[in-house]
């Protein structure tokens, strides 16, 4: 499917012309490219400490190291199983439960989307071309206002509700509770401004620096687009890629980056160029700094292999108590 989608966009564009941008690309914006993209990664793991914080103190380093892992396993692996990856190392390492920092992972997908909207709404009204993209902007605001609510009020209920704290009768009701109460323990930061507020920005600096990556593309191709269009272009490549239809994404980001460059007026042989470009420039840092993060962690197999949290020896995850 992924070699099919890529046919059809080379098919439609000049594979000379885009041949000769990818070799007239300015190597120097290379650094920049690689830095914004493994520094948006520390602002995530900033955000995930925050998400954590309530239930046990993690370390940003820990955390960075992890999410950099599970992104380099999504693109080698099918079926984005980084997140499997993410999610065993965290019960490996920290014992807390599956609910819990599967909830962790759904406030984090939860607060991108405050990013997301705040990008498309300043491209709506920065640019006529964006205002295709109206449709997204609402069903994003009613994503983010159900969730939060909806986070708030199973938080509350973990805490305070006797039918969560006393398990009912029977097993599977039991079950059910139990597991309830851990994925509110999960979303315990969304009942704190202070951790509402850190999360909102490390967000938004994450993203930030990520849409710095696809900058830094566009420069080193000689794109002359307004700095706030790649605000656009991640919202549409994380979009493209969330959905594992191919493998890492590959083909289905490049019909919808090269969709958009085309409709703020690039050519289809220069877009799909960037298209291209910004895809390795998306992948390599991670094939590049994954392994290293395989080593920080000392991870094994049992660290992915595992019926029971906690292992002798291994590097500590968490920061000492207050």
């Amino acid at each position: 499917l992924a070699a099919g989608l890529l046919a059809g966009l080379l098919w439609r564009v000049d594979l000379g012309a885009v041949r000769d941008d990818l070799e007239g690309a300015t190597l120097w914006w290379l650094p920049v490219a690689f830095g914004a993209n493994l520094g948006s990664d520390w602002f995530r793991a900033m955000r995930w400490r925050e998400f954590f914080r309530p239930m046990k103190r993690v370390d940003v380093p820990f955390l960075y190291a992890t999410a950099i892992l599970g992104v380099a396993s999504n693109i080698a692996l099918p079926l984005r199983a980084g997140e499997v990856i993410r999610v065993q190392i965290l019960r490996k390492r920290t014992g807390l439960s599956l609910s819990s920092i599967i909830a962790t992972l759904v406030s984090e997908k939860l607060m991108d989307i405050v990013a997301f909207s705040s990008f498309i709404i300043l491209g709506i009204v920065l640019y006529e071309e964006a205002r295709f993209m109206w449709p997204m902007a609402v069903v994003y605001a009613a994503v983010l206002a159900v969730g939060i609510y909806g986070a708030r009020w199973l938080a509350r209920r973990s805490q305070e509700d006797e039918r969560l704290q006393s398990l009912p009768e029977g097993r599977i009701r039991t079950w059910i509770a139990t597991e309830l109460r851990a994925f509110g323990h999960g979303l315990q930061a969304f009942r704190s401004g202070r951790a509402m507020a850190v999360i909102v920005c490390t967000s938004v600096a994450a993203w930030l620096c990520e849409a710095g990556m696809y900058w830094a593309s566009g420069e080193a191709l000689g794109i002359d687009l307004p700095p706030a269009v790649y605000l656009l272009t991640v919202v549409a490549a994380t979009i493209a890629v969330s959905i594992p239809v191919t493998q890492a994404g590959l083909g289905v980001f490049e019909l919808a980056i090269t969709g958009l460059m085309v409709a703020f007026g690039v050519s289809e042989s220069q877009a799909a160029a960037f298209a291209i470009f910004s895809h390795v420039m998306l992948a390599v840092p991670y094939m590049a700094a994954g392994p290293l993060a395989a080593f920080a962690l000392r991870l094994s197999l049992t660290d992915i292999l595992f019926l029971r949290a906690g292992r002798e020896g291994a590097p500590s995850a968490v920061a000492a108590p207050d």
